[in-house]
């Protein structure tokens, strides 16, 4: 069973990588626009993973089965309960978390659910033919776009072995 105060953590890491990331991608759009932005998130991203995870003494990551970097995939003993993310990212209008012990270690996924702005720039069903190319010159293997308000775009991948 996943401790309480290592669920409360993981939220707390969770709630700080979005905002971070989200603050570092609207000032990047305010100031170069979307096809400058995706070097931003693509340097972004896993930075602040690191900086949180070293911050934090945990693993702090992103996963996707519809990724945008190849490194960032479900992990077969973590597909069962992406899949369960998968079927509900939202409950009672938050986004909705999974727990479990996994190989020795306490596992938090947190669902990430596409948003409609600015995250459908890049990621929803109508990119700018500009946007488009510039994913395909960064992510040759891209595989994250055409998500709509509310799906689930990705999860939040906290975990530490057990105590």
């Amino acid at each position: 069973m996943v401790d309480e105060a290592f669920i409360a953590a993981a939220h707390a890491l969770a709630d700080q990588h979005q905002a971070e990331l989200q603050q570092a991608l609207s000032g990047a759009i305010a100031q170069v626009g979307p096809v400058g932005a995706i070097g931003v998130c693509e340097a972004s991203a896993p930075a602040l993973a690191e900086a949180l995870s070293v911050e934090s003494g945990v693993q702090v990551g992103r996963i996707a089965k519809r990724h945008r970097n190849p490194d960032n995939g479900v992990p077969a003993e973590l597909a069962a309960l992406y899949d369960d993310l998968e079927r509900q990212p939202m409950a009672d209008g938050a986004p909705r978390f999974v727990s479990a012990v996994v190989a020795d270690r306490q596992v938090v996924l947190r669902a990430i659910p596409m948003k409609d702005q600015p995250c459908a720039l890049c990621h929803g069903k109508d990119i700018a033919p500009e946007v488009t190319a510039a994913i395909a010159a960064a992510y040759p293997q891209d595989r994250a776009t055409g998500f709509a308000a509310g799906d689930l775009r990705g999860a939040f991948l906290i975990s530490q072995p057990l105590p």
